[in-house]
């Protein structure tokens, strides 16, 4: 009993010395159990949400539907995450964007990018054929002078997804504006590369593949130009692109990425067109609704007279003023015409005959872009022949038209049927030598070094050309031009020497 109580002494005096420190202790201990399930809470929430988004919750970066048993799946991957499906090095060009007369600097540097997954043996141009996967993503200019890529864009690890099973696909793939684009082997192949796509492995390298542009309307995996991208384009041509509430913000028909809707879109679509047709596709008939006069329109009954007819008979006074005035307007016409003919006729004299005068003409007409009028040939014989052969043609002419006046007592054969005429007189206004003539879109780009002329881009089927006009008088717009090609300090351009303006 007493060393009962003993004990209970030691133990409320070794609570009473350390009964403090004892119970910081508990409670640093409770502290730090508290943070510690706080912290794993956490991360295990975090955790359960990286699932959630890779098994099912959509998202803009990338997406994957559709699956080889014909159950719908999607599956998202954060661009960030390491890739979780078979990859592909994806580049591509858009016509107008690049070198060789391209833009430069696009206004977007980032493209959506949807690609396609097909079984190796099925017809994937065939749009009742679905693809077995639908893979949604991006793509980046590549602005890197120093990269083999410059001007492209590319995704060097596009993620195709979980969803995406290992094993052998056709790839097709469509960007913003573009038709759907089947990676071929060869462009004369029917059918697309098999590609074998496997999990964790090195991104598949895929060819760069050129795009065709002009699906502003998409409808899926679509190879066609139907009516509605037509439409598209007419309503946003031109300053319809920011004044039409259609098009504002929605970029259907700006092909180049400049900003502007203009002739180089339009021989960007007509090109493209052209590549469908190659590729075996259909175009849709497309008759413009354009009403153009007839040729002897009738008298609208804004000509009849408001006013009655008068009974009155004209006199004679009355009828001889009009007709001194046609006397007087005629006779003025024709001394008129004289002058010109009399002057025509001393300067191409002097054009033809005397050298310094002919090459005062042809430097003024063709003027160089550095401001140096070009050294004009000394006159040949060849030069000199034309007018000879005028004359020659002449002669040759009003002799056959006499032999066609007289009678010819032998009808069975007609001299008049001799084709001797006609041919040389073509040859009375010839085509300069090397002289180009093209239907293009012409784009001002500026003055030139010397200032007396204009550099300018035309743009036909065939591309775009740098060109020079020694006139400031150029608008942007449809013409019919004629040039010579030239190389000036390194610089090969078309000197052009008229442009007949479009209607």
């Amino acid at each position: 009993m007493t060393r009962h109580k003993h004990s209970k002494k030691q133990i409320l005096k070794f609570f009473t010395q350390y009964g403090v420190h004892i119970w910081a202790i508990l409670l640093i201990a409770n502290a730090v159990m508290v943070y510690t399930y706080h912290i794993a809470s956490h991360a295990a929430g975090k955790n359960d949400t990286t699932v959630a988004v890779i098994s099912g919750t959509p998202s803009p970066s990338l997406a994957v539907s559709g699956s080889p048993s014909g159950a719908p799946s999607i599956a998202q991957v954060s661009p960030s995450a390491a890739p979780v499906g078979p990859t592909i090095n994806l580049t591509f060009t858009v016509p107008g964007i690049g070198s060789g007369g391209g833009v430069m600097k696009p206004v977007h540097t980032k493209r959506n990018v949807t690609v396609y997954l097909y079984a190796p043996d099925v017809n994937s141009m065939d749009p009742t054929v679905n693809p077995l996967y639908t893979i949604q993503g991006s793509a980046v200019y590549d602005n890197n002078s120093a990269s083999p890529t410059y001007t492209s864009f590319i995704n060097p690890s596009f993620d195709l997804g979980s969803s995406v099973t290992d094993g052998e696909y056709q790839v097709a793939f469509r960007t913003d504006l573009s038709f759907t684009t089947l990676v071929k082997a060869s462009p004369t192949d029917l059918g697309g590369e098999v590609f074998s796509l496997n999990s964790g492995g090195v991104p598949v390298i895929l060819p760069s593949q050129p795009v065709l542009m002009g699906d502003s309307i998409p409808s899926g995996n679509n190879y066609s130009f139907t009516i509605n991208d037509y439409n598209a384009f007419i309503n946003c041509y031109g300053d319809k692109n920011t004044t039409n509430s259609f098009c504002i913000g929605k970029n259907y028909a700006d092909f180049n990425d400049d900003g502007i809707v203009d002739g180089i879109d339009y021989n960007i679509l007509i090109r493209s067109l052209g590549g469908l047709v190659q590729q075996g596709q259909t175009l849709p008939t497309i008759t413009p609704a354009i009403i153009k006069p007839s040729k002897s329109p009738r008298p609208t009954s804004s000509v009849k007279p408001t006013a009655p007819h008068s009974k009155t008979t004209p006199t004679a006074s009355a009828s001889s003023k009009p007709t001194s005035s046609k006397g007087g307007g005629g006779a003025g016409i024709i001394v008129f015409l004289l002058l010109l003919i009399i002057l025509g006729g001393v300067g191409a004299f002097l054009y033809f005959k005397n050298p310094s005068v002919h090459a005062l003409i042809n430097s003024l007409i063709h003027l160089s872009p550095t401001g140096t009028p070009e050294a004009a040939p000394s006159p040949t014989a060849s030069e000199e022949a034309p007018a000879e052969e005028v004359a020659t043609e002449t002669e040759t002419q009003s002799s056959t038209l006499k032999e066609t006046k007289e009678p010819d007592k032998t009808p069975e054969t007609p001299k008049v049927a001799q084709p001797v005429a006609p041919a040389p007189v073509a040859s009375a206004a010839p085509q300069a030598a090397g002289e180009e003539e093209k239907d293009c879109y012409i784009k001002t780009k500026g003055p030139d070094e010397a200032g007396t002329g204009m550099w300018i881009l035309l743009t036909d089927d065939n591309g775009a050309v740098n060109a020079h006009y020694s006139k400031k008088d150029v608008k942007d717009g449809f013409a019919k031009v004629k040039g010579v090609m030239k190389t000036e300090n390194g610089k090969t351009f078309m000197e052009v020497t008229s442009i007949a303006p479009e209607d």
